[in-house]
């Protein structure tokens, strides 16, 4: 199980390499919904024309997880931050910033992040809600690491998302991919760890992927194949360019849960084995903005990575906009 990192009375002694950022996971959490969806329940209950095999060869899906209607999304993330602290070993009056990363908040204000603030119980945190869709939460996670190297203290970085609702039912070409979760990480400005690099990109193109304010999903599937691809191999080469170290050296990739087919495909244009890749997403399907980080916190308490280890953070979604970071925890 991963441990948390003892923080020092003051700003962590080490000497940082040009380029990196402060910044130490002290906890991790998850929260997921506890009723499980298998792929059959696409043909059996809604009659879709496909069968759970095809959605498990295509895919990499078994079952995902759909929160009750009556659950905020917020509840579903102030679990898993309150998981991460509770890890941590810290306390809500410690925090100075909460960022989440959605695309399906309950409202359109206040921000999902405040809510969360209120949950929690905050009382000294700054909060607010970032859209990155599935690439959410590398963005939130580097907002974060750049606000508490002038801010200090901890932040809370959470992705949190209802893919379910994001999708008509009835359509095979999105409903079947997508699940409901909520992960967190609290980022310490002290302590041993290190941003060792991070980097954001987008591009002004929504027709792969878009979710109208009032309608569903609507996803070309071959341009989201080869956008992704193409920037999961470019993003990690120059993630590892920035930090100095090799794609040999990283004991961990955590990606965006999307398709394990597009993962497989990514690890080996890298020529990295694919044990190195953390895959959950056969359990969970794809949970937008909370697929890194319930990924994360599952690696990091089955004792996959440990403090010292490089792991790699990289997203990719709609916008159409991708990144990721390179930790050493």
């Amino acid at each position: 199980m991963f441990t948390p990192a003892v923080a020092s009375p003051g700003r962590h002694s080490r000497t940082r390499v040009a380029g990196t950022l402060s910044g130490t996971v002290a906890g991790t959490g998850a929260a997921v919904p506890t009723q499980t969806v298998p792929n059959d329940y696409f043909v059996s209950e809604l009659g879709l024309d496909t069968t759970a095999e095809w959605i498990e060869n295509r895919t990499g899906i078994r079952e995902r997880r759909f929160a009750d209607p009556d659950l905020p999304l917020s509840t579903l993330a102030s679990n898993a931050g309150r998981q991460a602290l509770e890890r941590s070993g810290a306390d809500a009056d410690d925090l100075r910033l909460i960022v989440v990363a959605t695309s399906s908040s309950d409202n359109r204000m206040p921000s999902t992040a405040a809510l969360v603030q209120a949950e929690l119980g905050a009382r000294h945190a700054a909060a607010f809600d970032i859209n990155a869709a599935c690439a959410g939460f590398v963005y939130a996670f580097d907002v974060a690491a750049r606000c508490l190297q002038s801010l200090g203290g901890r932040a809370l970085v959470i992705g949190a998302d209802r893919g379910s609702a994001l999708v008509d039912r009835l359509d095979r070409t999105t409903s079947v991919f997508f699940g409901d979760a909520a992960g967190a990480v609290l980022l310490d400005a002290d302590g041993p760890g290190e941003v060792l690099a991070s980097a954001l990109a987008s591009k002004g193109d929504p027709a792969p992927l878009i979710v109208p304010a009032h309608g569903t999903m609507r996803m070309d599937g071959k341009a989201i194949w080869d956008f992704a691809t193409r920037v999961i191999p470019e993003t990690v080469l120059s993630l590892c360019r920035s930090a100095g170290i090799t794609p040999d050296e990283l004991t961990l990739v955590v990606p965006h849960q999307a398709n394990v087919n597009i993962l497989r495909a990514a690890a080996t244009e890298l020529e990295m084995p694919f044990s190195k890749w953390v895959v959950n997403l056969d359990r969970y399907g794809n949970t937008v903005a909370a697929s890194i980080p319930v990924a994360l916190d599952e690696a990091l308490q089955s004792g996959r990575a440990q403090r010292g280890d490089h792991v790699l953070l990289v997203g990719f979604g709609a916008g159409l906009c991708w990144g990721g970071q390179i930790l050493r925890l």
